[in-house]
């Protein structure tokens, strides 16, 4: 699997299939490798040019001062790669980008079963992006976030917008609809 598109690859990786590493497949197991600061995407392309199979899955998430939605690692500083263990320990440790292997003490580090990272594979859309968005539906009751409305409550009446908006009754004397973005508002 490659997950790449055009000019965004930058943020837009988030599997990425290697050509062959060291030891055949029925031997590599999961497991989780701690990153650099704000390197996990580096750490991606260097791991698939070793030939490793790895893993980041991405989510949407909506940076108030830029006022945008970016896309950033679920998971900030920790990528999963799939290799031989202790096979292909160094020259996956001493990978750009990647800081260490995550383990408890001075033990051998776990590996990940396989079905936590085909949950994971299943959620991703096209982009290798899972929807961690709050689940707003028709009639909900809602509080609104940031000003001028914070801490006034309303009923949702219609979330299905192409620019991710809601239209929201308003609790209040008069009736007063307004139409905001969905992280606006927060579920009751």
């Amino acid at each position: 699997m490659l997950l790449e598109s055009g000019k965004q690859n930058e943020s837009k990786i988030s599997i990425l299939s290697g050509g062959t590493a060291s030891c055949s497949q029925d031997h590599q197991r999961w497991y989780v490798l701690k990153a650099k600061p704000r390197e996990e995407l580096l750490c991606l392309r260097e791991i698939k040019q070793r030939g490793f199979e790895i893993l980041c899955p991405m989510t949407r998430e909506f940076r108030f001062r830029r006022r945008r939605q970016e896309t950033v690692p679920l998971f900030p500083g920790y990528v999963f790669a799939r290799f031989s263990y202790p096979e292909d320990f160094h020259q996956v440790r001493w990978t750009r980008g990647v800081s260490s292997l995550v383990r408890f003490g001075e033990n051998d580090p776990p590996p990940l079963e396989e079905a936590v990272v085909r949950l994971f594979m299943e959620r991703m859309d096209e982009d290798g992006v899972i929807d961690t968005s709050p689940g707003l539906y028709e009639g909900q009751k809602v509080r609104f976030l940031s000003e001028p409305l914070r801490g006034m409550v309303g009923t949702i009446l219609k979330c299905e917008s192409a620019q991710g908006r809601v239209r929201v009754l308003m609790d209040l004397l008069y009736q007063a609809t307004v139409e905001i973005e969905r992280h606006q508002v927060q579920g009751l």
